[in-house]
């Protein structure tokens, strides 16, 4: 299929779940750890305060994204968002405007609950309904805003934080994101951004399930360990990247510097799997960028040279480019898409756990005075299990009567 007749077919819905998944990097962990430090300064906090003031906030607003996600498949999508982006404006100036932990505690619930909650969410869950045959080339095209994000936002925060200060910038995001509701909703209303009763039928190839049945399958816990392992992983490492690189005597800027190259490989590979999921299915590619990751953490713990730094970075970008299209396409093959939206917001919340999880349960592993390659060593080994389990249900054929418990 012919990318640019595709995009040229459907230009107005990929814009919007491209700005979708864009400005979901405002509540994103590499945003927001762009203010902790001068949050902190200012404030008087501690390192464990704030870590602790973020990870309640990121379990909090995983339980309420449970609850939440749901609506995306009976309440109207544009009117949706646009609640979703006046909850990440509000929770921006909150933030921006905080003087105490309640307030900080308050705005980052509500950026990570609308920013890389719902906003994401909604992309998905839409883009999943909408397309069925060209649903894999869809999702990866909308799933480029998150490399987008990634190479834009920390440059132009950056500076913004450095010549005008974090509450400055803090506040241009929520001005910003209030003048991007008028936008998406003229935007909506001429490409019909919504779901119809009867398109979910005819573009659906799959039996409808509801959330009570997704716990009776057996095959819904290989689904979310191979969804939630990197996430897992990835952003336990990206948040002690500082012990990674003084363990390994890398120069403390290495990574940094190499975080180009990451955001390329997730841009590059996100496309190339939404052309694999269209032609080959995603429950067959559930495997394969858990294979790549692999490889990524085996470097990162047997080679110690500045020059696999790079190599690293760029396998874990492709493993997260590769599994962005496909952890939604799979949900959406397995069970069908008239509740997709309340069973991705179930996944959305165990990866989001996962991500508040991972920085403590590894921080505690650092402190106990444990070599860094026990981290990357037993990752392997957490990844090498959900690439068996993934790859026998690769192979299955069973249906989803056949796995219920």
């Amino acid at each position: 299929m012919d990318y640019f007749y595709f995009f040229k077919r459907n230009t107005g819905i990929l814009v919007i779940g491209f700005l979708l998944t864009f400005f979901s990097s405002l509540g994103q962990t590499f945003m927001i750890s762009l203010y902790v430090p001068d949050l902190m300064k200012e404030m008087s906090l501690g390192k464990s305060t704030i870590g602790s003031i973020y990870g309640a906030a990121t379990i909090l607003s995983s339980i309420a994204l449970a609850y939440a996600g749901k609506f995306a498949d009976t309440m109207d999508l544009r009117k949706y968002t646009i609640f979703t982006l006046i909850l990440l404006s509000v929770s921006s100036a909150v933030t921006a405007f905080s003087n105490n932990i309640i307030f900080v505690f308050a705005g980052f619930w509500g950026l990570r609950l609308a920013g890389q909650g719902l906003l994401s969410h909604i992309s998905s869950t839409a883009i999943s309904k909408l397309f069925s045959k060209e649903r894999g080339s869809a999702l990866s095209i909308t799933s480029l805003g998150y490399a987008a994000g990634e190479m834009i936002f920390p440059i132009t925060v950056g500076f913004m934080i450095l010549y005008s200060g974090w509450r400055f910038s803090m506040a241009a995001n929520s001005i910003m994101t209030l003048l991007l509701i008028p936008i998406l909703f003229i935007m909506m209303n001429k490409t019909n951004f919504h779901i119809s009763k009867s398109s979910e039928g005819k573009n659906n190839e799959a039996q409808h399930f509801s959330r009570k049945e997704l716990f009776r399958d057996t095959n819904f816990y290989i689904i979310a360990a191979c969804s939630t392992v990197i996430p897992f992983i990835v952003t336990g490492l990206f948040f002690h990247q500082g012990a990674l690189t003084q363990f390994k005597d890398w120069p403390v800027t290495l990574l940094a510097s190499c975080m180009t190259g990451y955001a390329i490989a997730r841009a590059v590979f996100t496309i190339a799997g939404g052309r694999l999921i269209d032609r080959f299915s995603a429950k067959v590619l559930l495997p394969v960028y858990l294979i790549v990751f692999a490889f990524a953490l085996l470097i990162v713990t047997f080679f110690n040279s500045p020059v696999t730094a790079p190599i690293y970075l760029f396998l874990t970008g492709a493993a997260i480019g590769i599994s962005s299209p496909v952890k939604t396409a799979v949900l959406a093959e397995y069970y069908g898409t008239e509740n997709i939206g309340g069973i991705r917001s179930l996944f959305s919340t165990l990866m989001v756990l996962c991500t508040a999880v991972s920085p403590a349960l590894f921080g505690l592993i650092l402190d106990s005075k444990m070599p860094f390659s026990y981290i990357t060593g037993g990752s392997f080994l957490l990844v090498a299990c959900c690439i068996i389990c993934g790859y026998k249900l690769s192979l299955s054929d069973e249906s989803f009567a056949d796995n219920r418990i």
